[in-house]
């Protein structure tokens, strides 16, 4: 597979399943883990007794090694070979309870969040999530696709951190598996270097972080880079033995200076294309070394210039952009608030407009009230008068029926009565005829008897 096929370093991990083991310091090496290193040798003079070994594992697969620093709580170094997939970088964070507690019945890898019962002397010899707060820094891993254990990384800010990733992505992409049979025989190592500052007087912010690539096939080359925290845009590419001289007190990385201490193919080029374009450089004497160093201090001093007026320029540059966005930003602001205030005007003459007018009926409707309670008692009575003579013309006919009425009930009445007596007259005659008749007959018959 070509590059494209976004084949990655070592360090795949299901990140919140991440084991290791802590490896005694009477083992050799980094026991299983020495096949991460060139020729299955680890680096050599690192030798403080501060410094810990780790082979870290996932589900009893070996995936890198680190070399840890109780006393910096970073890692000094961690090293990978190349396989193709690496998971990216995410999840909780990850501690090594056995760097602490060394009796710990913990697995190594434990997410920091799901520790739930106190570890003895936890945070002593390795960094926690707590020690990152309040602070401008926060953990990253050596390598971008790194899992995210806490025994891999180190303080950097978010942009130094996004920039060394991507500095790193693009030396694997296009400088080291081109070269390198797209990953096969590739070695990597990548560490920090500590420096004064501490957060919280506990953890050390590294000034500078290094990378060390070495190839064994399919011939044998070394390359390295050195990356200052105090310079976020600029990185320095240098040999093997250089980084060694420059930061790790001579310490040895790679066996053997990975075959020999041959450079990168493409710095292997460039060398012999000067040398067939320039045979007579590898002429020698005292005067040719002469001009050599006359050379090298005018080439140190142009360059020296040419980086302080770079650096001027920059700074120049930044203060001009800064002044012209902030005027650029108080203009647009002041624009954008004329603009409103001015769109209101309209809209505030209207409300103001409509507020005298509901004024305006309301005084209306007042006035009109008070008028209405005045004339209403007046008008009342005036409009009873009126209605008066209406009403009382109207009420003619009615009484006149009523009084009609009245009369007619009472000739009634009197009939009623008249033809009532000379009934009740009648039914009195009647019964007195009827009871004399008896009488008189039932006499009459008891005398015959």
């Amino acid at each position: 597979m070509g590059s494209a096929a976004l084949l990655c370093l070592l360090l795949a991990t299901l990140l919140c399943l991440l084991e290791g083991r802590v490896v005694p310091a009477a083992e050799e090496g980094f026991a299983e883990c020495n096949e991460f290193f060139y020729q299955s040798s680890p680096p050599q003079g690192f030798g403080d007794p501060s410094h810990v070994k780790i082979c870290q594992k996932h589900n009893g697969d070996k995936r890198f090694a680190t070399l840890y620093s109780t006393k910096d709580k970073i890692p000094v170094y961690s090293a990978f070979s190349y396989r193709e997939a690496a998971a990216s970088a995410g999840g909780d964070w990850l501690i090594e309870p056995q760097l602490d507690d060394a009796g710990s019945s913990r697995d190594e890898g434990t997410s920091s969040a799901d520790i739930s019962d106190p570890i003895e002397n936890l945070g002593t010899n390795q960094a926690l999530e707590g020690d990152y707060a309040s602070s401008d820094y926060q953990p990253g891993p050596l390598f971008h696709k790194a899992p995210n254990a806490l025994t891999n990384s180190v303080p950097l800010t978010k942009s130094f951190l996004d920039k060394w990733a991507a500095d790193v992505d693009e030396l694997v992409k296009e400088r080291l598996l081109p070269h390198c049979g797209n990953g096969d025989g590739l070695h990597l190592i990548v560490g920090a270097v500590p420096s004064d500052v501490k957060i919280n007087g506990k953890v050390s912010v590294p000034g500078a972080v290094w990378l060390a690539a070495c190839c064994s096939s399919p011939d044998s080359w070394s390359m390295g880079i050195i990356k200052r925290t105090a310079d976020v845009d600029n990185i320095d590419e240098v040999s093997v033995e250089e980084l060694e001289e420059k930061l790790l007190g001579g310490a040895k990385l790679f066996s053997s200076q990975c075959g020999g201490g041959a450079g990168h193919p493409d710095q292997k080029e460039v060398s012999e294309a000067l040398t067939d374009a320039d045979p007579q450089a590898k002429a020698s004497g005292p005067f040719f070394r002469f001009i050599q160093f006359l050379v090298c201090i005018v080439y140190e001093i142009v360059k020296g210039l040419l980086c302080l007026v770079w650096f001027l320029v920059k700074q120049m540059c930044n203060l001009v952009f800064g002044r012209v966005y902030w005027i650029w930003t108080a203009v647009t602001t002041y624009i954008f608030a004329l603009c409103k205030v001015l769109l209101n005007i309209p809209c505030d003459v209207l409300q103001v407009f409509g507020n005298v007018i509901c004024g305006l009926v309301r005084i209306l409707n007042n006035i009109c009230s008070v008028v209405c309670l005045i004339l209403r008692i007046p008008m009342r009575f005036l409009s009873d008068m009126a209605s008066f003579p209406y009403y009382t013309l109207c009420a003619i006919p009615n009484v006149g029926l009523d009084i009609l009425g009245g009369i007619w009930g009472v000739f009634a009445l009197s009939f009623t009565a008249v033809f009532g007596a000379f009934g009740g007259s009648f039914s009195v005659a009647s019964f007195a005829g009827s009871s004399f008749f008896q009488r008189f007959v039932g006499q009459s018959e008891g005398y015959e008897g």
